[in-house]
């Protein structure tokens, strides 16, 4: 089985500092904001909705056709192999202020990349801000 899900991963500049935002969601995971597409939704308009829901971030200004992939396994509970592709956008926020989605998101926090490396639950989220950083750094130079 496949499933794909397509996110935003939120970008605030801190006098010069970069801070990425997680999300600490109810599952126990920390990652990055992301969902299921509804019907006739574009993967970007995808990715908007759901970090509009998920943090309450409506204002964000995603860079170029720029997206990295995420790509993973994992079994369901009746034992199921689901082979799951995320498309994540990089997005620029202004406005750092948060207001999580109770029912999905626990928690949330803006770190600098190295302590958002640390806080990723999982190996394929911390290879994907890997990419992300060097892009960014590369595309500053």
């Amino acid at each position: 089985m496949t499933d794909a899900s397509f996110g935003i991963i939120p970008i605030h500049d801190q006098a010069g500092a970069r801070r990425f935002l997680l999300v600490h969601q109810k599952k126990g995971h920390w990652g990055f904001p992301k969902g299921h597409a509804e019907p006739g939704e574009t993967p970007t308009q995808t990715a908007l909705r759901e970090l509009a829901e998920e943090t309450g971030i409506e204002s964000v200004r995603l860079i170029g056709g720029d997206c990295f992939v995420e790509r993973y396994s994992f079994l369901t509970k009746k034992c199921e192999r689901v082979d799951k592709t995320v498309t994540f956008f990089i997005g620029l926020v202004d406005d750092p202020k948060v207001t999580v989605q109770p029912e999905e998101v626990k928690d949330f926090a803006w770190l600098p990349a190295d302590q958002a490396r640390d806080r990723l639950t999982f190996p394929e989220a911390r290879e994907l801000l890997a990419r992300v950083v060097d892009h960014l750094d590369q595309s500053t130079e």
